[in-house]
Formats: C-alpha cells, sequence, structure tokens
C-alpha cells in the first residue's frame, strides 16, 4: 500500500481525504484528466482543483495491488489480503500517530476500489478484538463512491467473454490474470451480501455519511479495462454500467454525471459542472463532519456554551478579571494515620521541637507553607506516584478538601479552562472531557421531585437546557459511560462541593445517583474540609493558599506602577502579624482592591489584624454603595463622592446593610453554617433587618459571594468571602449587643421566617465559649474592634472573670490573642503581661518546655524578659522556638546578637540558627558569624555556616573562610554556602575541584551540586562524578516474612514498614513480626509494634508480648507499645494498670498516648481521674486543655485527640483534688 498527500499542508486542516481507485490503474492516473488535442496538457483534479474548495483537508491517494497481470514468480493476493493491507496502511500513516489519531477520514472511491472499501470497513466492524481496526471504524465518517459496480452485472459479463483472451495473453507475458477478478466475473450474490451487510452497517453508524455517483455516459467497458490487449482476445459488444448496478440502496437520491464511466473520476477544470456535482458533495460532507457526531457535538456544546469566558472568569473584588495564570492553586497531600511514616521518620528530632505554634492564626487558617515532600501541583496530578500502601499506583479518583476562600471555586475553573485548552498533555493523554458538575445543583427542588434521577437527567440539566437537540446530546455523552472501560476512562468528573449535599441528600433516588456519581472511575471531588469523604480514594489533597513568592508576584500583578506595589509588599513585611493572612488569595486581593483605593496605604495606622479587617470593610462598603443606589439628599451617591466619606457616614448610609451582615453571621456560626441558602437569608432579614430585600441587596454585597452567578436567586446559596469575614461581622455583633447591653439572639436556620430566636446574654456567651477553640478568631475581632471605641477594658475584666480555667495555659493564649489586637494602652496590660511571664518561668519550671513562648502573640516584652531570667537550657528551648518566626522583633535580635559569643556552645549555636532565616543581616553580626567559623566546637561552626549559606551574597572575605573550612568535618555545610553563590571566582572553583576526589561519595556529591550551579564550569567536571544510588523494593509478603530473619538490621527495618501498611496480617505473619519485639536493636522493636498497630483485634498471646514492651529502656518503643494496645476494641483490667502506669512517665509523648487508651473505656476510677488531670495540666502547655467548674458540673475541653466525653458524668468529687 503506498500512500501518498497530493496537496500542501497549511497546518490548520481538520480532515483527510482518502482517494482509492480501481482495477488495473493507479495514482495519479486514475484522477488526472488528460487533453486530447494537446497530451501535454494534464489536471489531476485531486492535487489541482479540490485543495481551492476544501481548504482545511489534507489530500491522499492510496494505492493497492490493482494490476490485472500481475508477476508469475508472485502468489497473487485474494480479497482478504488486500483489506488487510489497507486497514494497516491507513492505520500506519495516518491512524496510530498522536496529532492525527482523532481526525476524521472522508474516503472517495472510484469503481472496484469502493467493492475493497466496503470489504475493509466490514472487517474493520466485525473484528472488535483489533485496535487498528476499532480506530479505522472510529475515523470513518464519510464515503463518496465514483461508479462502483454495487452489483456487478455489467462486469460480470465484461469479465466472462474476456477471461480466455487474458489467461492466454497472461501466458504469454510470463504474468498471471489478478484474482480479484474472480470476484466479479462470478454470481451476483457475493456482491449482493455485502452491499446488503454494508448497508446494515451504515445504519449502526449513523454517523457515516455515504453518497455514490453513476455515469450517464457510454463506455467501451472492455477497451477500458484492457486497453493494452489485441482485438482478437475480445467477443461482444462494448457496454454501459448499469444504472441499478452502480447505486446503493442506502442512497436515497444518487446523482448522474454526464460523462463515460471512464471519465467518473477525472475532472478537467473548476467549471466543469460534473466536478461542481462532486466537490460540492465534498464540502458538504466535510461541513457536516466538521459539526462533528453527537458525542463530538455534545462536547463541542459543552466547550462552546457551558465553559464559557464568562463563566470560568476569576472576578477580582474591583470587577477586573484576573488573569488565569495568576490564578495560583497549591495543593498538600494529606497525611493519614498510618500512611507517611517514612516522611515523618525523617523529620530530625530539633524539627519537631522548633516547630510552629499549632495555634498560630496561619495554622488555624492552614495557610503554612508545607513540606515539599507533600506539594502537589495541577498539571502532574494523574502522574503515577507513590499510594498509602506502598505500591505505585496512577490516581484517579481524589478528593480536594479546601476552606472558603482558598481557591475551591478557582480551581475547578483553572482546571476546565486549562483542560479545554490542552494546556495540559498530561490529562489530554488520559482523558476527552472535562465534566464539570456543581453537586449543590442536586439539592434543586425540581430535580429532587424527579424519581429515578439519572445521567441523562443530569447532563439535561447541567449542559443541554438551552439546547434544541438536549435529549440527543444528553444520550449520547450517556453512551460514552457505557462503553468499554478503556472508553469509560476518557471522561472525568469534576464534582464540586460535596460539603454542600452531604447531609442534605441521604436518602431516596437522589441519594443513590449520588452515590453513583461519587464512585466514577475517574473523578476529582472537592469539599470544605468538614465532609465525609467517599471510600476507595487514591489521592487525598488539600488546598493550602498561597506561597510566599506567589504572594509577591500578586501583588506586582495588581498594581499597574512598580512603585505601589513596593510600598504594598514592605507594608506586608513590615506587619508580620498579617503575612500569613495574606497568603489567602481572597484576602490578599481584598487588601490589594483597599490600597487601590486609598483605604490603606504605607502610612495607615493598622498595627493589628483587626485594623486590617476593619480598613477592607470601609473600602468595600465604598463600593458597594453605588451600586445598592443609595441616596443623599434625594440624590444618588457617587463613586466620588463616597470616597471622601469618614467611617461613621459610610456606616449610617449601609446601616440596616450591616445590621443583616451581623445578624447572619452570627446566627450561621451558632448554627455550624457558612452556605446560606436564600430561604436563610429570609429569614435574617425578616428577623433581624426589616426592610431589606435579599433579592435585590444581597447580589449587590462584596462581602458575599456565590458559586453559580447563572442561576436563579432562589436557587443560590451564599458564602462570606472567607470564614474570617464571618468571624469579623459575627464580631461586630458581639460587640453591638454588649455595648448596648442587650442579650444576643440567633435563629435556627430552617427556613421559617417566624421561628422564635435562642436569646442568651453576651456574658453568659463569653463565658461559655471563651475557651472554645473555634471561637478564638471571634474573641480576638471583638478585642480588636472594642479598641478601637475605647472600651476594651472591660471585656478583658470578663475574660478574667469566672468560668475560669483550672489548668491556665488555654487561659494565656487566649489573653495573649486577644492583647495582641489591642493598640491603645490599658490598665490591664501590665499586670496580664507580668502574669503571662510568671506562666512562662513556671511551663519551663513544670515541663523544661516553653512552647507558649512559640506563639506569635506573646508580647515582646514578656518575651525579652522571659528570654532574660531563665537560665541556659530555657535560653536554648526559647530560641529554638523564635527561629521559627518569620521575623524577629529589633530588641530580640539585638539581644541574640549578643549571645553568639556565649560561653555555652549550645546557646551560641542556637543563637546563630535563630537568626538564618532573617533576610537582612548588619556586618557587624556576619562578621561576627565568620568569627564563630573558627569556634571549638563544631556544631556552633556548622551553625555559622548555615547562617552565611542563607546569606544571597558574601563578599570574598566570608568566601575565603569559607573555603578554608572544606577540610573540616563539617564539609558539608561550607559547600552548601558555597552552592548558594552563583558566581563563584576560579580560585574558589579550584578549591570546590579538589573535593571531586574525595574518598567520601557525599563530599564528591556535594562538591558536583556546587559546580553545577556554575555556569562557567566545563561538561567533563560536571559528569565527573556520578552518585550511586540504591533502592529496596519488596512486593509478595512472603518475601517480606523471609526478610524478617536477615542480618542486617535496615533490611528486616524496612521488611516491617511493609507490613505495617497491611490492614489485615495471617497469624503466621503476626508470628514473625512478634518474634521481633525481643531484638536487641530498639529501632527493630519500636517498627514491630508499628506493623501491629494495623491489626485490630490482637490475640491475647500477642497482646502479652506487646504489654511487656511497656517497661522497655526506650521511650520510642514504649510509645509505640501503648499505640498498639490503643487500636484494640477492648482491654482486660491487668492491661488497663499499665496503662494508668504509663501516665505518670516523663514523656509527654508516652503520657498522651496513654490518655488515647484510656479514652475508650467506659469507666474509671477515681485514681485514674486524679492521674488524669495531673496529665492534662502537664500536657495543657502543650494542648488546649481546660478544667472548670459551672454550677458545679465539671467541664472538661481538650483537643479532639483526646476527647473522653464521659467525664462529666463522674460527679463533682475532683474538685478538691484539682
Amino acid at each position: 500500500m503506498d500512500f501518498n498527500k497530493v496537496n500542501k499542508d497549511n497546518g490548520d486542516t481538520v480532515i483527510d481525504i482518502i482517494a482509492i481507485h480501481g482495477l488495473d490503474t493507479k495514482s495519479p492516473d486514475t484522477w488526472t484528466w488528460r487533453d486530447r488535442r494537446n497530451p501535454n496538457v494534464s489536471i489531476n483534479w485531486l492535487a489541482d482543483l479540490l485543495p481551492v474548495d476544501v481548504e482545511k483537508a489534507r489530500i491522499f491517494t492510496l494505492d493497492w495491488p490493482a494490476n490485472l497481470l500481475q508477476p508469475s514468480e508472485l502468489v497473487p493476493k485474494l480479497h482478504d489480503e488486500i483489506v488487510a493491507l489497507l486497514i494497516d496502511g491507513i492505520n500506519r500513516e495516518l491512524l496510530v500517530k498522536n496529532k492525527t489519531r482523532d481526525r476524521p477520514i472522508l474516503f472517495i472511491a472510484s469503481c472496484l476500489g469502493g467493492i475493497i472499501l466496503m470489504r475493509a470497513l466490514m472487517t474493520a466492524a466485525n473484528d472488535k478484538e483489533s485496535e487498528n481496526c476499532s480506530r479505522l471504524t472510529t475515523a470513518t465518517h464519510g464515503i463518496i463512491f465514483l461508479a462502483t459496480p454495487f452489483r456487478g452485472t455489467s462486469f460480470q459479463e465484461v469479465a466472462h467473454w474476456a477471461d480466455p483472451g487474458l489467461t492466454a495473453w497472461a501466458l504469454i507475458r510470463d504474468r498471471k490474470v489478478n484474482k480479484l477478478l474472480g470476484s466479479v466475473k462470478g454470481s451476483t450474490s457475493d456482491l449482493e451480501t455485502l452491499v446488503s451487510e454494508f448497508t446494515h452497517l451504515c445504519l449502526q453508524h449513523p454517523n457515516w455519511l455515504v453518497f455514490n455517483f453513476y455515469e450517464l455516459g457510454r463506455t467501451s467497458l472492455w477497451r477500458k479495462i484492457f486497453p493494452w490487449l489485441p482485438g482478437l482476445f475480445f467477443k461482444g459488444k462494448p457496454v454501459r454500467i448499469q444504472n441499478s448496478s452502480a447505486r446503493l440502496d442506502i442512497v436515497r437520491k444518487p446523482l448522474p454525471l454526464s460523462r463515460p464511466h471512464v471519465l467518473m473520476n477525472k475532472f478537467g477544470s473548476l467549471g466543469c459542472e460534473d466536478y461542481k456535482k462532486v466537490a460540492g458533495k465534498i464540502k458538504e460532507f466535510i461541513g457536516k463532519i466538521c459539526e462533528g457526531t453527537p458525542l463530538t457535538q455534545a462536547d463541542a456544546w459543552i466547550r462552546d456554551n457551558c465553559y464559557t469566558e464568562d463563566r470560568l472568569k476569576i472576578e477580582r473584588l474591583s470587577g477586573t478579571k484576573l488573569p488565569m495564570d495568576q490564578c495560583y492553586i497549591n495543593l498538600s497531600i494529606t497525611e493519614r494515620i498510618g500512611e507517611d511514616k517514612d516522611r515523618s521518620k525523617k523529620k530530625s528530632e530539633k524539627e519537631s521541637v522548633s516547630q510552629s505554634s499549632p495555634f498560630s492564626l496561619t495554622a488555624r487558617l492552614k495557610v503554612e507553607t508545607p513540606d515539599e515532600t507533600i506539594q502537589a501541583d495541577l498539571p502532574s496530578l494523574f502522574k503515577e506516584r507513590k499510594g498509602p500502601d506502598g505500591r505505585k499506583t496512577q490516581p484517579r479518583r481524589i478528593f480536594i478538601r479546601g476552606r472558603a476562600g482558598v481557591g475551591k471555586t478557582t480551581l475547578c475553573k483553572k482546571i476546565v479552562y486549562s483542560f479545554i485548552r490542552g494546556e495540559w498533555p498530561e490529562w489530554t493523554e488520559l482523558f476527552d472531557r472535562v465534566l464539570w458538575v456543581p453537586l449543590r445543583n442536586l439539592k434543586l427542588e425540581e430535580r429532587r421531585r424527579q424519581a429515578g434521577y439519572n445521567y441523562i437527567n443530569l447532563f439535561n440539566h447541567e449542559y443541554f437546557s438551552m439546547s434544541n437537540h438536549g435529549e440527543h446530546l444528553s444520550q449520547a455523552l450517556y453512551n460514552t459511560l457505557l462503553d468499554a472501560p478503556e472508553k469509560r476512562s476518557r471522561t472525568l468528573f469534576l464534582l464540586d462541593g460535596l460539603d454542600e449535599v452531604s447531609e442534605d441528600l441521604n436518602e431516596g433516588d437522589m441519594s443513590a445517583f449520588l452515590n453513583n456519581l461519587l464512585n466514577r472511575p475517574n473523578v476529582i471531588i472537592t469539599s470544605r474540609p468538614y465532609a465525609k469523604p467517599p471510600t476507595r480514594l487514591d489521592l487525598e489533597l488539600e488546598t493550602i493558599g498561597f506561597y510566599p513568592k506567589q504572594v509577591k508576584d500578586y501583588i506586582k500583578m495588581a498594581f499597574k506602577d512598580r512603585q505601589t506595589a513596593d510600598c504594598a509588599q514592605s507594608f506586608l513585611e513590615s506587619r508580620s502579624f498579617i503575612q500569613g493572612l495574606m497568603r489567602i488569595p481572597v484576602q490578599l486581593d481584598a487588601l490589594c482592591f483597599a490600597w487601590d483605593n486609598k483605604n490603606v496605604n504605607d502610612s495607615s495606622k493598622l498595627d493589628t489584624v483587626t485594623d486590617v479587617y476593619r480598613a477592607i470593610d470601609q473600602s468595600l462598603w465604598k463600593k458597594d454603595i453605588p451600586r445598592l443606589e443609595k441616596k443623599h439628599d434625594g440624590k444618588l451617591i457617587t463613586a466620588a463622592r463616597i470616597q471622601r466619606a469618614d467611617r461613621t457616614e459610610v456606616e449610617n448610609h449601609v446601616l440596616k446593610e450591616i445590621l443583616f451582615l451581623e445578624s447572619l453571621a452570627f446566627t450561621g456560626l451558632q448554627n455550624d453554617t457558612i452556605e446560606f441558602e436564600s430561604a436563610h437569608l429570609g429569614q435574617i432579614s425578616s428577623h433581624f433587618a426589616h426592610g431589606i430585600s435579599p433579592t435585590m441587596t444581597v447580589p449587590c454585597l462584596s462581602f458575599l459571594r456565590t458559586s453559580d452567578s447563572s442561576a436563579e436567586f432562589s436557587n443560590k446559596t451564599y458564602h462570606f468571602l472567607h470564614l474570617t469575614y464571618q468571624e469579623y461581622f459575627a464580631a461586630r455583633y458581639f460587640v453591638r449587643q454588649w455595648e448596648a447591653n442587650k442579650p444576643l439572639e440567633y435563629l435556627a436556620l430552617n427556613g421559617q421566617k417566624n421561628e422564635n430566636p435562642t436569646i442568651i446574654e453576651a456574658i453568659q456567651f463569653l463565658g461559655k465559649n471563651k475557651y472554645t477553640a473555634r471561637y478564638d478568631i471571634l474573641w480576638r475581632f471583638v478585642a480588636g474592634l472594642l479598641d478601637a471605641k475605647g472600651k476594651a477594658e472591660k471585656f478583658f475584666q470578663a475574660i478574667e472573670d469566672q468560668p475560669h480555667d483550672l489548668l491556665g495555659p488555654t487561659h494565656q493564649r487566649l489573653v495573649m490573642h486577644c492583647l495582641s489586637e489591642i493598640s491603645t494602652e490599658i490598665s490591664l496590660r501590665k499586670p496580664l503581661e507580668d502574669k503571662l511571664k510568671e506562666w512562662l518561668l513556671f511551663e519551663y519550671k513544670f515541663t523544661s518546655t516553653t512552647r507558649l513562648a512559640s506563639e506569635v502573640e506573646v508580647p515582646e516584652s514578656v518575651l525579652f524578659n522571659t528570654m532574660q531570667e531563665v537560665g541556659i537550657g530555657g535560653k536554648i528551648r526559647i530560641l529554638n522556638l523564635v527561629a521559627t518566626r518569620p521575623t524577629i522583633p529589633p530588641r530580640i535580635v539585638t539581644l541574640v546578637t549578643s549571645w553568639v559569643g556565649h560561653e555555652d556552645w549550645n546557646v551560641r549555636k542556637v543563637a546563630l540558627l535563630a537568626l538564618q532565616a532573617q533576610s537582612s543581616l548588619s556586618d557587624e553580626f556576619l562578621t561576627a558569624v565568620v568569627a564563630r567559623l573558627g569556634d571549638e566546637d563544631w556544631n556552633v561552626r556548622e551553625a555559622a555556616l548555615r547562617v552565611l549559606q542563607a546569606q544571597s551574597s558574601l563578599f570574598d572575605e566570608l568566601l575565603t573562610a569559607v573555603v578554608a573550612r572544606l577540610g573540616d568535618e563539617d564539609w558539608n555545610a561550607a559547600l552548601r554556602v558555597l552552592q548558594a553563590q552563583s558566581s563563584l571566582s576560579d580560585e574558589f572553583l579550584t578549591a570546590v575541584v579538589a573535593r571531586l576526589g574525595d574518598e567520601d561519595w557525599n563530599v564528591r556529591e556535594a562538591a558536583l551540586e556546587v559546580l553545577q550551579a556554575q555556569s562557567s564550569v566545563s561538561d567533563e567536571l560536571l559528569t565527573a562524578v556520578v552518585a550511586p544510588q540504591s533502592s529496596l523494593s519488596d512486593e509478595f509478603l512472603t518475601a517480606v516474612v523471609a526478610r524478617l530473619g536477615d542480618e542486617d538490621w535496615n533490611v528486616r527495618e524496612a521488611a516491617l514498614g511493609v507490613l505495617q501498611a497491611q490492614s489485615s496480617l495471617s497469624d503466621e505473619l503476626l508470628t514473625a513480626v512478634v518474634a521481633s519485639l525481643g531484638h536487641e536493636d530498639w529501632n527493630v522493636r519500636k517498627v514491630a509494634l508499628l506493623a501491629l498497630q494495623a491489626q485490630s483485634s490482637l490475640s491475647d498471646e500477642f497482646l502479652t508480648a506487646v504489654v511487656a514492651r511497656l517497661g522497655d529502656d526506650t521511650w520510642l518503643v514504649r510509645k509505640a507499645a501503648l499505640e498498639v494496645l490503643q487500636a484494640q476494641s477492648s482491654l482486660s483490667d491487668e492491661l488497663l494498670t499499665a496503662v494508668v502506669a504509663s501516665l505518670g512517665h516523663e514523656d509527654w509523648n508516652v503520657r498522651k498516648v496513654a490518655l488515647r487508651v484510656l479514652q475508650a473505656q467506659s469507666s474509671l476510677s477515681d485514681d485514674v481521674l486524679k492521674a488524669l488531670a495531673l496529665v492534662l495540666l502537664r500536657g495543657s502547655f502543650d494542648e488546649q486543655c481546660s478544667w472548670y467548674f459551672i454550677d458545679e458540673k465539671l467541664c472538661v475541653n481538650m483537643p479532639e485527640w483526646v476527647g473522653i466525653p464521659r467525664i462529666r458524668d463522674y460527679g463533682t468529687g475532683t474538685k478538691a483534688s484539682i
């Protein structure tokens, strides 16, 4: 088979035309018209005429072995062989290439070439297993037959009387007659069967367009077929192909051409009437094919009408469109219990000690930068990765959590936008379409009323409700879900907002349909954090807000001039308390909007988080007032007019709207509601804000957003820009009622407008909820709002009043957080700070830790005074915590700098490390650091090198001192410092190159990395050393068991690590694991216990061995043993006695796990309760623990890891013990 491309490809083609000639001819002769009067004039209409009419097509000719007489030494090819060659040729040339495999094909078949094509398509349709055949059937979209003898009667007659002559002539020329002639010479029943089956095949493929032309002129057929034979070989007279033979039943109205058979495939000019007919039909077919199959039409409709630019746009608060390349989506892999142990195990003890506070604002808002090993990016989401069980897998079922305002809606828009534009090749290789389904729409009443809701209903509602062919397109889309597995895998469902339907759709037909949706093989599901994820997930992720660099890039984008952007960036850098907050996309957008409208600038006195929110608050109200069509003195307030107004004037214009938002926010918090339906808005308006029409007002409020702006208002749900804005307005409501000495009111959000509210006094509400973690940000705002009015003193007095946390640390954190929002002088500040300092000192004395000092909100004076009063150990611990801060107050920097020369090497080392993350250090300090490069202690030397490594540029004197350290034990740190320098002189590079010959391969590798960072190093040096790589892979549990007896403990530990990922182990395997509990190496004992943690029901024999490890010399082993016991459903009194003994262990981690074991017990003795109280007192310095009494009733607030609700049933007898 020979393929030849006959036209030039302009690169913008969308379809391929393949022309197939008939018997005893070839291309280009078949398609070439020659002027009889001038033999030198010829026109190949496929190459010279057709490209003018069909610009978007590539045109090919396909030559098959059609010679009537073939060499005698070759075996003549039968129909099946030629058909197989044709199928293979089309696949090889067109369909297997990535860029053309999805292109449709239009065939033009001349004479007997049409019979060959029909047989090829029949073969392809009947062969279900062949990929080549499947591709050909899928690619075929149109066929035009030119004088194909579908009945064969005329050819049968010619062949019959020509056969004797052909045979004789072939013998004379040492040739054989092509066996294809036999298929025409024989009975016409074979052709009739072929035509009948082909007609049926066309009916099975309604997207195939088929047409045929027949001739009106007479042809000397024998002379046409055998022009080279002498006349004596022929009998009979010339004939014309009968009209009935050249017609196909499925073509209702074929067209005749006024020409003989020999010219049916030859046209001489664009003006030729017969050419116009053929070219016109080709153009018509191409137009219809480009419109597409029903599935293609469905995809095109969704792309053009549903995924429009307007729906996918990301609109800033200013109303301007945010470029999609500035829509940063950051994801981190969510760790689960029992997973990612390898990563956790690699964390150093120092990292675990110096981690930032879990109570910080950034931690609560989930905007801390995750470890690089758990970061994930969208384009490579479906790449093969290591799964929870340690095996490599290609994720297909993905769950993404995200808090309000961190980009879930943007995530969906980004996915759709990038997919339909083909920006992510990894996705388009796997999927043909992405179906974005906002799950909230399943709650719409008209859908829930529909019995037996199914995919066709969903597609019609979501995508084709405005199409005249909605049912047809929905069915085509649904059919793709019913195809073979490999076809089904080409559709990806993007299910947005599981949290919005997980509780409402829990029964009935819609619940069944939702479960079916969630269990699709290819799915991305988004949700807020509190929704329960579906089962069988391959990957769980979390949206995490902007990275610090992205904040800078966004600011550059947001402001037109560089100077304004620089000022805004400096403003953020000088206020560390809001840096984390501004990593939330919507928060950063709000700040930029406020800055752009002059409500915030570099001279603004914004010292607290509340100050920032109040500034943004004012800016957005000034934007909304003109949209709300507010009037002053009977005239509409313009944007220019309102920009000059002060806060009082602004709030007077929108007082009702403010009351509405405050009441909505507070009621929402009490109902655990952040997504508000139209009925909820009506409830709030009716009870709290008379005169507000939600339908008219809510769409004009910048503080509220809807996920689907195109829906009817009654079907929309609204949420605050971010949860913190809801908390801010709830705090405003609390402050309003507090000042007026009025009770708080809130409704049960059930859609009933005349619902009686719940009423509670503000002071009572504060006492009940001041230690509740989810109200922490609200209390911060309350303090800041009252401070702005000069009325914070009374609030702090109420905080200090009863009920009081009897443990203490949680109360001190509350005080710290609220004090951080106070920018004015209050008389209580000094005594509160003094008490806080005493708690920091007490914590260190009581626990030898200083976790309270890790809080960013701890006052600078408290931290300064505490650091001076504690001993060396306390200084070291506080310095470790200070090192985690993004910025350190100048007063603390000065103090820490003075400790670089401290007599204790530990203090010197930690002082250096505490300052290494600071972006700019003075020359004086760097000089002091260089002096430490000669310190007698290598720990200090390494710390000094790390400080230097963090500097982007070092002068030669410093670099010389660093190079001198290459021969020391701390060579690794020295090389890392040099690696951070982008341009090193030849002198320094020479010293680095010398390390390429070091005996230690770690040294060689580090030196190579330094050289690779230099642009002037030759390739020969860069490839001088290749670091050895090693890997351990155990795929079968039998092989793993065999490794348990390995002499190398590293191998044994790796084997046990594999076993711990298994949810169920046989007794034989468990026996082998338990045998390792007595191993001399504590690491092996620990990992053996970790392997047992996944087993929820262990026999007494195995548990006895575990209990024996509670007395292990190593605390990590004891802790692991307790965790095994925690996983058991029930424990005997004997085991509980051993667990209680662990409550007094010196290590808090062991005590904490012991508490977890106890939480599952139905009853605890008084002795256990007393021990529990002491442990909670210790733990409250690290965790959110409080223990207090209200009306003689014991109340215990504990973090999620404890959760012992039964304590409230134990009476009040413990009060005296406390």
